[in-house]
């Protein structure tokens, strides 16, 4: 990922500015942390697409197979919902911060702030997917 690749260039380069050249540069801690907001957004949904999200399976394990897959649907438009509501949110907050700039790069807030946004509609996406192949494939076709 890009803002991995980043931050792994940007860490050295101020580890050596600071202790062997005695000069701190004053942009790589806010571009570190903005850049590992973006590496975690699209990382969350690089983890959902490939199954790597948490289940707790007590219940389901418990059921008839029907309710089980009755409930495993409603799992998955929870998560549409979750993921709706903070692309929601996370547009408003990009718009609320779209004014300010940050204080020693001087780029927009809402370049940071977008990271929340597009990262969850990508999740949203995902699970829609998932949902719909979820419920349009046949159990007996499923791995």
């Amino acid at each position: 990922m890009l803002s991995m690749a980043a931050i792994a260039v940007v860490i050295p380069y101020e580890v050596f500015g600071r202790y062997v050249l005695g000069r701190m540069s004053t942009w790589t801690g806010e571009f570190s942390q903005y850049a590992l907001v973006w590496a975690s957004m699209m990382g969350g949904a690089v983890g959902l697409k490939r199954g790597y999200q948490v289940g707790i399976t007590a219940l389901t394990d418990r059921l008839a197979p029907g309710s089980a897959r009755f409930l495993q649907g409603i799992g998955y438009l929870c998560m549409l919902a979750f993921f709706a509501l903070m692309t929601y949110y996370g547009i408003d907050q990009m718009l609320m911060n779209a004014h300010q700039t940050s204080a020693t790069m001087g780029v927009r807030m809402s370049i940071p702030y977008s990271a929340l946004p597009i990262g969850f509609l990508v999740m949203f996406f995902v699970t829609l997917e998932q949902w719909l192949d979820f419920w349009l494939v046949l159990p007996s076709r499923r791995e």
